[in-house]
């Protein structure tokens, strides 16, 4: 919160000290249409995940409703936009599922599907990026996305790699562990490598699930690809609202980069880095607003998951006390019935 505050302080003074840009907000031309458009693409993000777990659900026979999908969604990008690097979602949402009646396997495939499908679209995009439009932002924003785009990669390839040579990667895991376990960065190494392996095993399932099933794969990757379209298209409208006259094209380069590039900072959400790259690339531009546009893009991308999340997380909360009120009632049960037999 103090590094969001910070840079957003910081922004301010450039825009309004710095360049003398106009401090009152404004709406251009049709500006609510673009600002609806905006929301609109929140909207597509939203159901084309939805549309994912159903997918994937009926081609495993496990029935699930528009609103178990829209719950879990909604819970995972609640528990991504609060946890560092965003690893809190995928993990709730497969404890999720497995609370609402879904077998393990299943609760766990589902999930991971969607996150391969989405990961792989999003580093394709960059890279037809990077290699077409590769100085369309600072050179600063440009090398750091690079590095970004990396360590995006790893996960998507590594489960690649791992479902076609499970022994050689589990071999190379196991040397890298061993390693930090000598430096001292990992301090349980046989926990680490199960833990590790485990969660490979389980999304090899959902990569071996997406290769049996081709019109499955289309389907999973069109609409991540139409996601990735739709996350990238907001800052464009934002823009738009605010009387920017750029291209769809160029925005839609830059907000590529931007993404890649705070992908290092493990804030929860980003949060600070985001605003602040966002500031810097968009300011490249020379138009008004840019200080508005970072804050509704914001509230469109990021504050808004959090509101939707948030009555959910009500439930979600009450839903993990009364299991554990029924799994400490077995307990009690077992342990009367243990004294009984003595």
């Amino acid at each position: 919160m103090a590094l969001n505050i910070g840079v957003i302080a910081w922004t301010a003074y450039r825009e309004f000290h710095v360049k003398s840009r106009p401090a009152s907000f404004s709406l251009g031309e049709h500006g609510i249409l673009y600002l609806l458009a905006a929301l609109g693409c929140q909207a597509v993000i939203f159901l084309t995940e939805i549309l994912k777990f159903l997918f994937t659900a009926r081609f495993l026979n496990q029935k699930m409703t528009f609103y178990t999908a829209f719950e879990t969604v909604a819970l995972g990008k609640y528990y991504d936009s609060i946890t560092p690097t965003g690893g809190g979602g995928q993990p709730l949402q497969i404890y999720w599922l497995h609370l609402n009646g879904y077998p393990a396997r299943e609760a766990g495939v589902i999930p991971a599907v969607s996150f391969i499908t989405r990961q792989l679209s999003a580093v394709v995009l960059a890279l037809i990026v990077f290699v077409f439009w590769p100085r369309i932002v600072p050179e600063t924003i440009r090398f750091t996305a690079y590095a970004g785009l990396f360590f995006c990669a790893i996960p998507p390839f590594t489960e690649i790699a791992f479902s076609l040579h499970p022994k050689a990667i589990k071999t190379l895991l196991a040397w890298i562990l061993k390693l930090g376990a000598k430096v001292r960065l990992i301090k349980d190494y046989d926990g680490t490598l199960k833990k590790v392996v485990d969660t490979l095993t389980q999304y090899q399932d959902g990569f071996t699930l997406i290769a049996q099933k081709k019109s499955l794969s289309v389907g999973l990757i069109a609409l991540s690809v139409l996601c990735r379209f739709s996350l990238c298209s907001i800052p464009f409208f934002v823009l738009r609202a605010l009387g920017c006259q750029a291209s769809y094209l160029r925005l839609l380069c830059m907000t590529v980069y931007i993404y890649a590039a705070v992908t290092l900072i493990p804030t929860p959400g980003n949060a600070g880095v985001s605003e602040g790259a966002f500031y810097l690339v968009f300011s490249e531009i020379g138009s008004d607003g840019i200080f508005w546009a970072m804050l509704l893009w914001r509230l469109i991308c990021y504050y808004s998951l959090l509101l939707i999340g948030l009555p959910y997380l009500g439930r979600q909360v009450e839903v993990f006390q009364n299991r554990g009120s029924e799994n400490r009632k077995t307990d009690t049960e077992k342990n009367t019935d243990s004294g009984r037999d003595i």
